[in-house]
């Protein structure tokens, strides 16, 4: 199991399948929502909403909490970002175009996410649906647990 290191999409590419999204539900591409990729692009790989909104503070012009909201939830349906719980009581975004299928290792005790692929792991997930007659069209494996550091740290206590 490796952790993935790939780049991320660049604002062009992400703007642009943005801007065809949007048209098919004919909305516009703003200058908020410009603004937005461009900020959601300096977040860390996985961010929240407030996040997102805290990084426009003291910043003109504004850009509301609501237009953020909204934006995100545009992205996601636009599958541009990917909305996650990872059972923090608020929802995490990251950038889905542009980045291969992963999973997540999630500490419970510090909040690190840990992104990782196996192969093998997806292989059996797709033998067992196989089986089951079932056809899954997406998924997502969030595994919990305790990280290395986290891990070390209560074997000190």
């Amino acid at each position: 199991m490796a952790q993935n290191k790939e780049p991320q999409a660049s604002a062009d590419a992400i703007l642009d399948k943005l801007d065809a999204f949007l048209r098919t539900k004919q909305l516009k591409l703003t200058s908020q929502r410009r603004q937005i990729v461009e900020k959601m692009l300096e977040m860390p790989r996985h961010f929240t909403a407030d996040d997102l909104v805290d990084s426009f503070v003291g910043q003109r012009p504004r850009v509301s909490k609501a237009t953020v909201y909204r934006t995100l939830s545009l992205l996601s349906e636009g599958e541009i970002l990917e909305q996650h719980d990872f059972g923090e009581g608020h929802r995490l975004f990251e950038l889905a175009l542009g980045r291969s299928h992963h999973d997540h290792l999630c500490c419970t005790k510090c909040g690190k996410i840990i992104e990782f692929f196996s192969e093998e792991m997806e292989n059996l997930q797709d033998k067992i649906a196989h089986k089951l007659g079932f056809h899954p069209t997406s998924h997502s494996q969030k595994i919990y647990g305790t990280c290395r550091e986290c891990w070390r740290e209560s074997k000190r206590d």
